[in-house]
């Protein structure tokens, strides 16, 4: 279970999406509560996804439908490549390994 998301991370969040080209591949986000512990991003490409997204003490994380993690970065601004390198359905095997834009 992840850390809860600040009023100034959800802010970031929501201009980090409004910011980008109506036909970009996210289409959208939500979040419940005051402090949640989830951001629920959504992606078309082929068809549309769902991912949870969560904050740790090194970053945020980024899991697939099935709790799978497929992404993680340090920043929300790097968030955005994260979301941008997951495959579309059908093409989860276009990885073998989560991309990682955090550093070890």
């Amino acid at each position: 279970m992840g850390l809860a998301f600040t009023s100034a991370e959800i802010e970031e969040i929501d201009q980090l999406w409004r910011s980008l080209p109506q036909e970009h591949m996210w289409a959208g986000w939500a979040a419940t509560g005051e402090a949640p512990g989830t951001v629920w991003l959504f992606r078309t490409r082929a068809h549309w996804r769902k991912f949870p997204l969560t904050k740790h003490k090194a970053g945020f994380a980024l899991a697939d439908e099935t709790g799978r993690r497929v992404a993680r970065a340090r920043t929300l601004a790097e968030l955005l490549r994260a979301v941008e390198g997951v495959p579309a359905l059908g093409d989860e095997d276009a990885f073998k390994t989560p991309p990682d834009t955090a550093q070890s």
